[in-house]
Order: C-alpha cells, then sequence, then structure tokens
C-alpha cells in the first residue's frame, strides 16, 4: 500500500475505509501494471472487473467527502475538472486502460484526495 495511506489509516480504526483504500491501492496498481504491459491479461481483465465492483459502492459511500477534496488537486498547475474516481471507475474494460495517459494522470489526483480525506478524519477524531 502507499506508505503514506498506510500511515494515515493506521491511525484510525475505521475497517470501512481500510477497505475501500486497499482496493483503491490494488486498482491502482492494477491501472500502472497494464498501462506499462501496454496490453491486458485475460487475469488481470477479470481482477479489473472484481476491483471494479468491489470500488464502485465502497466508492458511493465516500463520494460526498472525497468530493470536498479532488477538485482542489492540481495536475500540471491546473484545477481538476474531472471527477478522477469517476473517470477511472467509469471505464468499460481493462484494454482502455492500455496507453491511455489520461487514466494514469487521474491516479495522483485520486491518491492525494484520499489522503487528505484520512487527514481530515485524523484531525476530527482529535
Amino acid at each position: 500500500m502507499n506508505p503514506v495511506t498506510q500511515g494515515l489509516l493506521a491511525q484510525l480504526n475505521e475497517p470501512s475505509l481500510a477497505t475501500f483504500a486497499q482496493n483503491w491501492d490494488d486498482w491502482e496498481s492494477l491501472i500502472i501494471e497494464i498501462y506499462r504491459q501496454k496490453t491486458v491479461s485475460f487475469a488481470q481483465q477479470e481482477h479489473f472487473f472484481v476491483l471494479r465492483e468491489a470500488l464502485q459502492p465502497e466508492y458511493a459511500a465516500l463520494a460526498a467527502e472525497l468530493g470536498q477534496f479532488w477538485p482542489h488537486v492540481r495536475i500540471k498547475g491546473e484545477s481538476l475538472t474531472t471527477n478522477p474516481f469517476e473517470a477511472l471507475l467509469a471505464l468499460p474494460a481493462a484494454k482502455q486502460v492500455v496507453e491511455n495517459w489520461a487514466a494514469m494522470r487521474y491516479l495522483p489526483a485520486a491518491r492525494e484526495a484520499i489522503n487528505q480525506l484520512l487527514m481530515g478524519r485524523i484531525e476530527n477524531s482529535a
């Protein structure tokens, strides 16, 4: 798992949030792997569908809260106009990741929003 995310999660006792963060981490890793390979295996396609199915309801439960953070993330100095979570979860198949630089650009924005959400939860629990 992303070390910053892992460190933040260690300060919280929220299993459902930890599950979402772990699933997102797996999703992120899979997207990066497919992008780098420039091809998709059957196993990766299956894993893509399993993770997307798990993440959709998990994201829905956190969408409003994450929506407070992702619009403030900047990519090359510009604010996002597209929800990175929705953009990535809307990909219909893993093959849409192959040579999709736009999808790759959403990953850091989503990660930053997750980490900001976690920091906010930590501050509110103190």
